[in-house]
């Protein structure tokens, strides 16, 4: 019995030094910047453990309210305010920070749409830490958040009349960045 726990107490304190060695020899020795891709074992891990979390704490909540023309225009004012600006007028993930973001920032209307509205919901109410996602819980009441939901779900259902007023939305955007930053620079 004692040769198990000296065995063990070894194997232990072993297991201890080797994950010193990789915290603070190995890791900070990696490309952390988010312009470097991450290997494959890290986005596994890193979107495993993310869509678990979600899963696990979104509950099971149906959006309660319905997708008409005033709680779309009004959900789709609110994701102009506070979301356009990362995720895209379209819900595309070209952000207006001309900015690499790692994560990066997810297409709304792609594999975002597989999400349930409740885990939407979740995402905008709690943030997603060390992704740039915000948590907008705090200063936004919840049929706030439920409007961007009913917006985000109608991103991957735009009709051409409402696609192109975004185009033309996004190309006055680029004009007028590019505008300011000459002005900046004279």
């Amino acid at each position: 019995m004692k040769r198990a726990l000296s065995y063990l107490a070894i194997v232990t304190a072993a297991g201890v030094i080797c994950g010193l060695i990789v915290v603070f020899i190995v890791l900070p020795r990696l490309n952390w910047s988010a312009t470097a891709k991450p290997g494959t074992i890290e986005q596994k891990l890193a979107r495993s453990v993310i869509s678990v979390w979600v899963r696990r704490n979104a509950g099971a909540w149906t959006n309660p309210l319905l997708p008409n023309p005033e709680t779309l225009k009004s959900g789709q004012m609110d994701y102009d305010e506070h979301c356009a600006a990362c995720h895209g007028l379209d819900g595309g993930g070209s952000n207006r920070f001309e900015a690499q973001f790692y994560p990066p920032v997810p297409k709304l209307t792609g594999g975002a749409q597989k999400l349930s509205d409740s885990e939407i919901y979740f995402i905008i109410a709690n943030g997603i830490r060390l992704s740039a996602m915000p948590a907008f819980r705090e200063h936004h009441d919840p049929d706030e958040i439920w409007r961007i939901v009913l917006w985000v779900r109608h991103l991957a259902h735009l009709s051409a009349g409402e696609k192109a007023e975004m185009q033309f939305r996004m190309q006055q955007q680029t004009s007028e960045h590019e505008h300011t930053m000459h002005m900046m620079q004279h």
